[in-house]
């Protein structure tokens, strides 16, 4: 996470962010909240819940000066999750996993090679 920011200061604006967001109790509503957050803050947040959502990162709280994350575990009880399960990006790679084309291809050609995953 800390190679999102530049410094230690832009850490403490995006707590205190959501420290804010937080306080606004069960009434709060980011699309009302959002508008109110300056571009290149919106924009810090953006990559930061990207790239923690891509390695299985969810649900940010503030606590004190720290933001405490979820973690997926699984995507479900048979396989777990990884980066490539996580992304967002299409990708005929993960296409071909999800559809069974590649354990297909594998049982066909024992010799057969999945393509290298985009972020190995």
């Amino acid at each position: 996470m800390r190679r999102v920011f530049k410094n230690e200061g832009e850490l403490t604006l995006i707590t205190d962010l959501l420290t804010t967001y937080q306080r606004q109790g069960e009434n709060r509503k980011w699309d009302d909240f959002r508008y109110k957050i300056p571009d290149n803050l919106l924009k810090l947040w953006g990559d930061l819940i990207i790239e923690c959502r891509r390695n299985g990162f969810i649900g940010p709280r503030a606590e004190g000066d720290r933001i405490t994350w979820m973690q997926v575990i699984g995507t479900n009880d048979i396989r777990n999750g990884d980066l490539c399960t996580m992304c967002d990006r299409g990708c005929s790679k993960r296409e071909k996993i999800d559809s069974g084309e590649a354990k297909r291809m594998k049982i066909i050609n024992p010799d057969y090679q999945q393509d290298k995953k985009c972020w190995m």
